[in-house]
């Protein structure tokens, strides 16, 4: 049977210009006067600034602030991870650096939510709506890799690019699921540390950096949206443990899906929710006809308007739990939930023959475990087995450290470049038109001599870049890259 496709929506140049003026008349409408009205419409057309966020989790990402500031950029105010280009960075997703995970190419503004979550070691975190990845692997580099972060993508066409992030960027203390938020709702009843929703919203925010955004906007659109907002954002605060962080954020500047969803929430719970200030960022306020159809606290809640700082549209609340909340038919308390028992003895087994071979102490926090998942051996919160056990949407945990072929465990790329700086077995020392070779998936025809035969470590200086086999001539190295990291063209940030 034949499938019909839907057609793109096609929005031609005059009816682009009239839903644009639109937009920035309802924009205009939410800025105290004339001068900042003409800041935004100005920088709606102009390109956004190249942007990256350092990613600490990876080995590779060490020595690249200063190559950063020799290339012109700069560390925004709230984000010191994070840099702005002051001169075009094109193709910074086809560099060495990008695949090794070192950094995540992000705007300034997403990121602000993550550091008002402000995510430590060892906490249990939600992250409701996770796709594609930039805050959730923001969050886990924030906890060091350690404790609990469940990512949540309900959307299964974006689970994708998610996995491929969490793993580029080594992040191992996940569990990852695609529940919608009423269903988790229903099993974790105040039970996070700290929650994160991203809420899926009109995107009216980020116009500048893409215009499809005029193709679907309208105040009706973001009355709609505002519908599943609310609902999310009463899952998440059901979820937050009394005295937890809830942190609302938006790519939308709107009233509907901002301001509206919270009064939602602040009428519904009373007492037991309450809106936090959000220390050392300041935003033009909204004007005083607009705030004043809203509860006062709302003040406290920020949008950061594209103009101040050079970056796209966004809106972050911050929000604490005073009391426990119920949720309708609360039937169990994961709060019960037993952690996961210790590997066994086969588990230990194959973890000692991978530290044998690469000599290396495998670096597994306190509060995860190994386990076998199918043909692969995986280091996983210890907390995982119990989202397996329960209806939940799970789709998988933790890192894959290794995957069982014809009874020898190869280890993954993840494992690779996450712990290849600790390790001390068999490796090659590559320069750089062999590192560009080994991307281009060719044979590497080594200058020297490897110092041995068979399975390796790729080296480029003091990163670790993959594994390879290594002929019987040892001149010859087949690298063993994943399909998703060769480039016919590769470039050094």
């Amino acid at each position: 049977m034949s499938r019909t496709r839907t057609p793109r929506t096609v929005v031609d140049d005059a009816e682009r210009a009239r839903r644009l003026a639109s937009l920035l008349d309802y924009h205009g409408r939410l800025l105290p006067n004339e001068s900042h009205r003409r800041a935004v419409a100005t920088s709606v057309g102009t390109p956004m600034p190249d942007a990256l966020r350092l990613n600490p989790l990876q080995p590779a990402s060490l020595g690249l602030p200063s190559t950063l500031r020799r290339r012109g950029a700069t560390p925004v105010p709230w984000c010191s991870q994070t840099y702005q280009f002051e001169v075009p960075a094109p193709h910074l997703g086809q560099t060495l650096e990008y695949l090794l995970g070192a950094f995540y190419v992000q705007a300034a503004a997403p990121t602000l939510a993550v550091v008002v979550l402000d995510p430590q070691p060892g906490e249990r975190i939600l992250d409701l709506c996770a796709a594609p990845g930039g805050k959730t692997t923001q969050i886990s580099a924030c906890m060091n890799n350690t404790g609990l972060l469940v990512a949540n993508e309900p959307k299964r066409k974006r689970l994708p690019s998610l996995i491929g992030n969490l793993e580029r960027c080594g992040v191992a203390n996940t569990v990852l699921t695609g529940a919608p938020g009423a269903m988790m709702a229903r099993t974790f009843h105040n039970y996070f540390d700290r929650v994160l929703l991203d809420a899926p919203c009109s995107g009216d925010g980020i116009v500048r950096k893409s215009e499809t955004v005029l193709a679907h906007w309208s105040a009706e659109k973001a009355v709609h949206r505002s519908h599943h907002q609310t609902g999310l954002l009463r899952a998440a605060f059901h979820m937050l443990r009394p005295g937890g962080t809830l942190v609302y954020s938006t790519c939308s500047l709107s009233l509907e899906e901002n301001e509206s969803v919270l009064t939602g929430l602040l009428r519904r719970y009373g007492e037991k929710a309450e809106l936090l200030p959000i220390d050392g960022f300041a935003a033009p306020p909204l004007p005083r006809a607009v705030a004043s159809h809203y509860p006062a606290e709302l003040a406290r809640a920020v949008r950061i308007w594209p103009h101040p700082h050079d970056t796209e549209g966004a809106f972050v609340a911050r929000i604490t739990k005073h009391d426990p909340t119920q949720w309708p038919a609360a039937d169990d308390d994961a709060a019960d939930w037993l952690v996961y028992r210790k590997e066994d003895a086969a588990v230990e087994a194959r973890r000692h023959r991978l530290e044998e071979h690469w000599h290396f102490s495998m670096p597994l926090p306190s509060d995860q475990t190994l386990t076998v998942r199918g043909e692969y051996l995986c280091c996983e919160p210890e907390r995982a087995a119990d989202f397996r056990s329960r209806n939940l949407h799970f789709i998988r945990a933790g890192m894959r450290v290794a995957r069982r072929h014809r009874g020898y465990d190869y280890l993954s790329q993840q494992a690779a470049t996450l712990w290849g700086h600790g390790m001390k077995g068999p490796s090659v020392q590559l320069d750089w038109p062999e590192v560009a070779c080994l991307f281009q998936n060719k044979t590497v025809s080594l200058a020297r001599k490897a110092p041995t035969r068979g399975l390796v470590l790729c080296r480029f200086g003091p990163w670790t870049l993959t594994r390879g086999v290594v002929g019987w001539d040892r001149r010859g190295l087949q690298g063993l890259l994943p399909g998703a990291m060769h480039r016919p063209v590769l470039a050094r940030l």
